[in-house]
């Protein structure tokens, strides 16, 4: 898994107090040469059996003024080691919804060490990263760092 730190100043200061109910805290999860993951720890909500959040994949590098990048929900069976994805929204560079995609999967395995693993561990377990945001705007105008 990859959590890394950022730079004081770039980031929410973890040490406050948590974000108001309804606001968002995007806590960087994972990250690739060409993608950042985060999961917003504020959107987690469980029912049924089945616990959610909201997962966000943005490009690695871009303009701090080019807000592209999908978001969607996630869904776990925490106890069963599954999860699925839900509808995924594109985000055009505007900030503007471009698309909406929900292609109705049903609950899988999730393997060792894969993003949804590491997603997991945030959202069913309570792990945080210190690497956290208020939004995806902020993130992008941060400069995409997580170091």
């Amino acid at each position: 898994m990859t959590l890394a730190m950022v730079p004081a100043g770039l980031v929410q200061d973890t040490t406050e107090a948590p974000p108001a109910v309804g606001a968002e805290d995007w806590h960087v999860v994972s990250r690739s040469s060409a993608t950042v993951f985060l999961v917003d720890v504020q959107s987690i909500k469980s029912e049924g059996g089945v616990t959610s959040a909201k997962l966000a994949r943005v490009p690695a590098s871009g303009e701090a003024g080019d807000l592209t990048h999908s978001h969607g929900t996630i869904d776990f069976r925490c106890s069963a080691n599954q999860s699925r994805p839900g509808e995924e929204v594109l985000i055009g560079a505007d900030g503007s919804v471009e698309d909406r995609i929900n292609d109705g999967y049903d609950f899988d395995r999730i393997p060792d060490n894969s993003l949804d693993s590491y997603v997991k561990s945030m959202v069913c377990d309570g792990d945080r990263s210190t690497a956290r945001y208020p939004s995806i705007a902020a993130f992008i105008q941060a400069g995409r760092s997580n170091r």
